[in-house]
C-alpha cells in the first residue's frame, strides 16, 4: 500500500481479494461525511501504482480543501486552530478510535493553543516553532509526547498552507527535531525481589491481587482497573491442556474513570493459572460493583496513586530500600509489565506475546491483531511457570489473600467471633 506525505489527504491501493487486476484506491478526505472515498479501477499490477497516483492527483486538484464561500480567513493562530481541530475531528471520526481523536485534540488545547494564544497567524516564523519545541521539553514531557506535539503542529501549518491561510509553513529546512533513541529492553528490578514481594502480606489485599494479575499477564494498569467479574471465564480444557481461567481484556479505565476500549482499540484474551485465580478471587467479594478491584469502600475503582504507593512500599520491605529509593531507581508499577515481556522473551513466540500484551510491532499492520486461541493456552501456562516454582505455588495454595492482611485478618476474626 502506497501513501502520500502526512496531511488532510492520503491514498492507498489494494488488490481486491480474489479479483485479478482489480484495485481499490482509498482516498482519505476529511470533508466527506464517511471520512474517505473509494475508487475501483482495473489495471495490471505494474500499472496500478502509476494509475492510482494519477487518479489521486486528479481528485485532489478537483477537491482541494478551500475555505467555504464567504468564510473569513482566520487571523490568529487560536482561531485557525479551532477550525482545524473541528474539521480534523469530523474527518477522522469514522476511521480513527474515538480516544485517539480526543488525545490529539487535548494536546492542541493543552500545549499548542496556550503557547501561541492570540499570535497572528501570518507572523509565525521558524523561531516561534523552535521556542514551542523548547517549551515542551522544559515542561518535562516524555520525548514521544514532544514528538507527537511537533508532528501535529506541522500538520496544522501544512493545512493552513493548503487552504490558503498561509503562503508557506514555518517548518522550513532549518528546523531540527531529534528523534528520541529507543531505550534498551531490560528487566526493571530483580525478579527474585518481585517474587518475594508477592509472597507476603500487603496492607491492602486488593493492591496485592492487582500486582499478581499484572505479574502474570503484563496487563496495563488502566486495563486491570476496568476488569469486571464476568471477564474471568473458567476453562476446563482438553486432555492436553491444564485447567485455567481465560481473562478477557475488553476495556480500559482512565484516571478520570472514563471507560474506553483497550489501547490500540483491540479486545484480547490471556490466560491465568487456576491457582492464581483461586488466590485473588476472594478480593472480588470486597467490591459492591461489577468491577473486580474497588477501593476500600468497594464502590469506586482502585486509585492508581495509592496502588503505586503500596507497590513501592511492598517492594521496599523485601529489598531493604525505602519507597523513595525504589522510586528514584525508576521502578514503578509499569515495571511489572516490562518484566513480564522480558521474562517471556525466548519462552513465548513473539506473536503470542503480542496478543497477550496488546501491542503491535513494525512487522504487523494495526488492523491485523494476533488472537490468543485455546490452542495457545498450554504454551502460555508453561511459560508462566518460570515466574514461580512449585514450592512457591504451594505457598499460595495454602494461604488466604485476605488473611495475609492484618487489617482484614482482624476484621474477619471479629466477624467469626460475633457469628459464634
Amino acid at each position: 500500500m502506497a501513501r502520500t506525505p502526512s496531511g488532510p489527504y492520503y491514498y492507498g491501493i489494494a488488490n481486491r481479494k480474489g479479483e485479478k487486476d482489480r484495485y481499490v484506491l482509498c482516498i482519505r478526505d476529511q470533508k466527506m461525511k464517511s471520512g474517505y472515498k473509494q475508487i475501483v479501477f482495473h489495471s495490471s499490477k505494474r500499472e496500478a501504482g502509476v494509475k492510482a497516483k494519477a487518479l489521486y492527483e486528479d481528485y485532489i486538484e478537483k477537491n482541494q480543501a478551500k475555505p467555504a464561500i464567504g468564510e473569513e480567513k482566520p487571523k490568529t493562530v487560536e482561531s485557525a486552530c479551532r477550525i482545524f481541530i473541528k474539521r480534523r475531528s469530523d474527518g477522522r471520526q469514522v476511521i480513527c478510535q474515538r480516544h485517539s481523536i480526543s488525545q490529539v485534540t487535548g494536546r492542541f488545547n493543552n500545549h499548542f493553543i496556550p503557547f501561541f494564544k492570540k499570535a497572528l497567524l501570518m507572523d509565525i516564523a521558524v523561531e516561534d516553532v523552535t521556542k514551542y519545541r523548547n517549551m515542551l521539553q522544559t515542561k518535562g514531557l516524555a520525548d514521544k509526547t514532544v514528538q507527537y506535539c511537533i508532528d501535529e503542529a506541522r500538520e496544522f501549518f501544512d493545512y493552513c498552507v493548503e487552504v490558503g491561510w498561509l503562503d508557506h509553513t514555518p517548518f522550513d529546512s532549518t528546523f531540527k527535531m531529534a528523534r528520541p533513541k529507543p531505550k534498551k529492553n531490560r528487566i526493571p528490578g530483580n525478579i527474585e525481589d518481585y517474587r518475594r514481594m508477592l509472597m507476603k502480606g500487603w496492607s491492602n489485599p486488593v493492591n496485592h491481587a492487582v500486582a499478581l494479575v499484572c505479574f502474570f499477564t503484563g496487563m496495563r494498569v488502566s486495563e486491570i482497573r476496568a476488569l469486571k467479574k464476568s471477564d474471568f471465564e473458567p476453562y476446563y480444557g482438553h486432555p492436553c491442556t491444564e485447567d485455567c481461567v481465560v481473562l478477557h481484556i475488553r476495556r480500559s479505565l482512565t484516571e478520570k474513570n472514563e471507560e474506553k476500549s483497550p489501547k490500540n482499540g483491540r479486545e484480547r484474551t490471556t490466560v491465568l493459572p487456576r491457582w492464581v485465580y483461586d488466590f485473588i478471587s476472594p478480593v472480588f467479594l470486597l467490591s459492591s460493583t461489577q468491577l473486580c478491584f474497588s477501593n476500600t469502600h468497594g464502590k469506586k475503582p482502585i486509585s492508581i496513586d495509592k496502588n503505586l504507593y503500596q507497590f513501592r512500599n511492598a517492594l521496599a520491605s523485601v529489598t531493604g530500600m525505602t519507597a523513595e529509593e525504589v522510586k528514584a531507581s525508576g521502578i514503578d508499577f509499569h515495571s511489572l509489565r516490562k518484566m513480564f515481556n522480558s521474562m517471556m522473551t525466548g519462552t513465548l513466540s513473539s506473536d503470542i506475546r503480542r496478543g497477550i500484551l496488546g501491542w503491535t510491532s513494525e512487522n504487523v499492520a494495526l488492523e491485523h491483531y494476533f488472537q490468543v486461541l485455546p490452542v495457545h493456552y498450554q504454551k502460555i501456562l508453561d511459560a508462566q511457570k518460570v515466574l514461580f516454582d512449585q514450592e512457591s505455588v504451594g505457598w499460595f495454595k495454602t494461604h488466604d489473600i485476605l488473611d495475609l492482611s492484618d487489617e482484614y485478618k482482624t476484621s474477619r476474626k471479629r466477624n467469626k467471633e460475633e457469628s459464634v
